[in-house]
């Protein structure tokens, strides 16, 4: 299936709205204003032609940093996957244009912008859990749990090691399709 994928640029109508998935994914919603202008040749000068409203949606470590960093009113520039949806509500129907969001930005034409790296994106900028010390401090305990696990589970041609059976109560199978329910957010914006 063919994709068509689009670049647009605009302001901010609101405030960026935080969500989540049924499965937990948190995402975040958004409407870009894109005005379009021309030179009136008569005139020279340049004059409105119409405004074009695109929803945006956002999901995962991009959402996230997104809700910390746009405002109503500030100028952006939406890289992303366009989708066209046709919708009837009684006796009213219409259009929607919408991005699922791959890359979005500050339009620097407009202002300056600073950029801060974070380890993984935290919706509460407030929350202690947010501290860049704490955030090390969790990627080192899951560095850690990673090679005690891999320990203790041994390889996985090997049986579990001696006391896991008894302690778990008898035979016990590990399934990777127990694990695939799962996924790690954020962890592509490291």
């Amino acid at each position: 299936m063919n994709e068509t994928y689009v670049t647009v640029s605009g302001n901010v109508v609101g405030d960026p709205v935080v969500r989540a998935t049924r499965a937990n994914v948190p995402f975040v919603t958004f409407r870009v204003a894109s005005n379009v202008r021309r030179v009136d040749y008569k005139t020279g000068e340049y004059i409105d032609a119409g405004t074009n409203f695109v929803n945006v949606t956002a999901f995962r470590g991009l959402g996230v940093n997104l809700s910390n960093s746009l405002k109503k009113g500030e100028p952006v520039i939406v890289y992303g996957r366009m989708r066209i949806n046709q919708w009837v509500n009684g006796d009213r129907s219409g259009t929607t244009v919408e991005i699922d969001a791959y890359n979005v930005g500050h339009d620097l034409t407009w202002g300056q912008s600073t950029f801060i790296k974070v380890v993984k994106p935290q919706l509460n900028q407030n929350d202690r859990m947010a501290d860049p010390e704490v955030q090390d401090a969790q990627d080192q305990l899951d560095r850690d749990a990673a090679i005690v696990d891999d320990d203790f589970l041994g390889a996985a041609d090997e049986p579990p090691a001696e006391g896991f059976t008894h302690a778990a109560g008898g035979n016990v199978e590990l399934a990777s399709a127990d694990t695939d329910a799962y996924e790690t957010v954020g962890a592509g914006s490291r």
